[in-house]
């Protein structure tokens, strides 16, 4: 509601301005409008205004950002669990109640699968851009030889054939570099073993970033299924044997108090733009 209230009141403050556009534009035209003309068009201005700011913040609040479909299907499963606890503590407690602890991991859901979709379709970009036809015939080999084949996605089998190549022209180029002899071509191999070196560790990076979101995803909605469970068992029990909303909730705030240490320390990088470098497998400016 605080992001409504504070919609509302941007959009009353455009709404002056309007209104204050309107009657300078009237006293330079020279229209003079009566009190209960002024009186009504500020009001529609401001009014008008407020409530379309207010229905913008609501629909932001709402919307459910881009996602991968598996993802989105997750979320909206997630909303109808968290619909359903409303009720069960509506029914509990026979009041209504906002519970910000369940919009609050709702946004935090949305916010996690959110970056995982991006961040899936950056290392799928990346690893298709380099992958070859070959590179996907020779994972797909490996795997039907391990026997695995079937239950290898599309996106499991670029990745696994990725940093295969990586591994591969890693260690060739190791190969080149203990064998050479040449001290001018020395310098040459040695900048192209640590570029691969880089890209390979980056990539392992994005792989380890992605599975922690999707594990901190996966404890939402654990955490959310078991505040479902003992609604439902509690809200057949008699009202005053019943724990409050606040108790029953604390799981919840501990899990985003967890969450937000969780990504904080996942996303502490050096600096801004030679982070985004090496995340993308490039070199920072500067470096060998």
């Amino acid at each position: 509601m605080l992001r409504v209230g504070l919609g509302a009141f941007l959009g009353a403050s455009i709404g002056v301005f309007l209104t204050a556009g309107w009657l300078v534009g009237g006293l330079l035209w020279g229209y003079l409008p009566n009190l209960s003309t002024t009186l009504l068009t500020t009001l529609g201005l401001i009014g008008g205004s407020a409530l379309v700011g207010a229905g913008y913040a609501l629909w932001r609040a709402k919307r459910v950002p881009a996602m991968l479909p598996h993802h989105r299907e997750q979320h909206q499963r997630l909303r109808q669990m968290v619909q359903q606890i409303r009720a069960n503590l509506h029914q509990m407690t026979g009041m209504r109640a906002s519970y910000p602890e369940l919009d609050e991991i709702l946004r935090k859901d949305a916010e996690l699968r959110h970056r995982a979709s991006r961040l899936h379709a950056q290392i799928m970009r990346q690893a298709q851009r380099e992958l070859s036809w070959i590179d996907h015939l020779t994972v797909a080999w490996e795997a039907w030889r391990e026997g695995g084949l079937a239950s290898l996605s599309h996106t499991e089998r670029a990745w696994r054939a990725y940093r295969a190549k990586m591994e591969r022209e890693m260690k060739a180029l190791g190969r080149r570099l203990e064998r050479n002899r040449d001290p001018h071509l020395h310098t040459t191999l040695t900048n192209a073993y640590r570029q691969k070196a880089r890209e390979l560790a980056s990539f392992r990076n994005l792989e380890r970033t992605l599975q922690t979101l999707e594990n901190e995803s996966s404890v939402i909605v654990t955490s959310v299924e078991s505040l479902l469970v003992e609604t439902i068992r509690l809200s057949s029990a008699p009202r005053a044997a019943t724990p409050s909303s606040e108790t029953l909730l604390a799981p919840l705030r501990e899990q985003i108090s967890a969450y937000e240490q969780a990504i904080d320390e996942l996303y502490r990088l050096p600096s801004e733009p030679e982070a985004e470098e090496i995340r993308l497998g490039r070199p920072p400016q500067g470096g060998a």
